[in-house]
């Protein structure tokens, strides 16, 4: 392992076509072009990130494997659902794929509470502490992929439900994908909100690794105005200094099922991926990521800074 522990890294943001998936996957394929061991955790029903990355979650099931959706729902160590795709990245990526069921996990686990307080008569407290267990499923999942990968990427869908908030739950840093827009950066304070209300609540270990800007135009004089408004209001700590360039490649390797690393015309992108790679690396937790330049911020700085407003950003973008 290069690192001295397992880090496991959720990018969360609950507005959909802010990049989110792409980042993760081109985050996953630059650690892996470093020598890292990656495996991606795929809890959105869409499934991108697992198709994205070579698997196809029905023939999973076809092949009476398993999927994401049997570590919610049977408690399955997510060891025994990752599957390695071989021809790429001499193996070191692996995959738990995600699956079109994970959209009625809730829902099923929900009738699990109901059913018992049918049949066995539980109390509210027992029911709220079945829900509790329930939230933690996932990381109880994950906890089997320590020591196995350096890294472990959860990918989530765009919505604050079950999912995100188990996904969070289960992570160690949390990186935030948003674009340079009004709807984005609005969106930008519900989701900061959203991870300081898990740490406080269910996860005290999980930090904000930082704001990621996606969709970067570095010629456009706005796109540079809101980077630099962000570091101004998050402070630099909280806003990778990388940003991610616009540039049609990414959505080419998507259509082809490959990754930005694997992309023949993608040099410069894929240059971009690693250089954000290496920042993460830098300012990674000494004593976690190993020895390392400036630790992750903790989400208190973040609560702090929203509550003082958005108001130079918002005014930025008009």
């Amino acid at each position: 392992m290069k690192f001295r522990e397992t880090q496991v890294i959720v990018f969360a943001n609950q507005k959909g076509g802010c990049g989110k998936t792409s980042s993760l996957v081109s985050t996953a394929a630059a650690f892996a072009a470093s020598g890292y061991s990656v495996c991606v955790v795929d809890t959105d029903p869409q499934c991108d990130s697992t198709g994205n990355l070579g698997v196809d979650p029905d023939a999973m099931i076809r092949q009476r494997r398993y999927t994401l959706a049997d570590a919610y729902l049977s408690k399955v160590p997510a060891a025994q659902i990752a599957v390695t795709p071989e021809d790429r990245f001499g193996g070191l990526i692996s995959v738990v794929p995600g699956h079109r069921a994970l959209s009625s996990v809730e829902i099923r686990l929900e009738r699990e509470v109901f059913g018992l307080l049918v049949h066995n008569g539980i109390s509210e407290d027992s029911m709220e502490e079945l829900r509790h267990e329930h939230r933690f499923r996932l990381r109880a999942s994950l906890d089997s992929l320590r020591g196995r990968f350096d890294v472990v990427l959860i990918d989530t869908p765009p919505n604050l439900g079950f999912l995100m908030t188990s996904a969070l739950v289960a992570a160690d840093w949390c990186v935030i994908p948003t674009f340079p827009s009004g709807y984005d950066l609005k969106a930008l304070q519900v989701i900061t909100r959203t991870v300081e209300k898990i740490r406080k609540s269910y996860n005290p270990g999980l930090s904000l690794a930082g704001v990621l800007l996606g969709n970067y135009d570095r010629k456009a004089i706005l796109d540079k105005e809101i980077h630099v408004a962000l570091c101004k209001r998050f402070t630099p700590a909280l806003v990778f200094a990388t940003t991610i360039g616009r540039s049609v490649r990414f959505r080419e390797s998507t259509e082809r099922g490959i990754t930005i690393f694997e992309h023949p015309d993608a040099k410069e992108q894929a240059a971009n991926c690693a250089a954000l790679v290496k920042e993460m690396i830098n300012r990674g937790a000494k004593g976690a990521f190993g020895a390392t330049l400036n630790p992750f911020p903790g989400t208190e700085l973040v609560e702090q800074v929203i509550d003082s407003g958005l108001e130079d950003v918002e005014t930025v973008n008009g």
